[in-house]
């Protein structure tokens, strides 16, 4: 839980008037769990977070997300176009990518084309068979498994140039 959404449900409790005690009796919990939520040591599950919005009165974006204006990540579940009320323009009568459809967006769930093709070479393959032939040839297995350490920085390289055709 990051600490904006603490400070929030910190603020939401003292707004209702509730002590960290009554708020636990309420919702069915330790007044420890409430406290560690408000210092961010830990995060409700997702019974408690329906609880709290009910207590409150208010949606679970309202309670995570400062009530929709502006501040909900962009890949938050849900995370689509909202209507001038703060929530979700999706009632149900819409799926999502019929929702990014209607807007003119590409849909987040959808493939876009040929994207990703260098993230999808199976390097770790290749650099096993490297790892082999290097090894045998020259005999020297103790220096041939740094091969193995150039997988991670493969894939970063991977991701960047993605990105860059991306934005192309």
């Amino acid at each position: 839980m990051d600490v904006e959404t603490a400070n929030r449900l910190v603020e939401m409790r003292k707004k209702n008037g509730y002590s960290q005690e009554e708020l636990a009796d309420k919702i069915g919990v330790s007044r420890q769990a409430v406290s560690k939520w408000e210092r961010a040591e830990s995060s409700p599950d997702t019974d408690n977070l329906i609880a709290l919005s009910r207590l409150y009165n208010i949606s679970l974006d309202e309670l995570l997300f400062a009530g929709g204006t502006g501040s909900q990540p962009e890949n938050a579940i849900g995370a689509g176009p909202a209507s001038p009320n703060g929530a979700n323009s999706n009632n149900g009568s819409m799926s999502p990518d019929q929702e990014y459809a209607s807007n003119g967006t590409a849909s987040p769930t959808k493939d876009r084309g040929p994207k990703g093709v260098l993230v999808a070479l199976p390097y770790p393959i290749i650099a096993t068979i490297l790892f082999f032939v290097i090894s045998f040839a020259t005999g020297r297995w103790e220096y041939a498994w740094l091969i193995f350490l150039t997988i991670p920085i493969y894939y970063w390289i991977a991701r960047v140039v993605d990105k860059n055709k991306e934005k192309d």
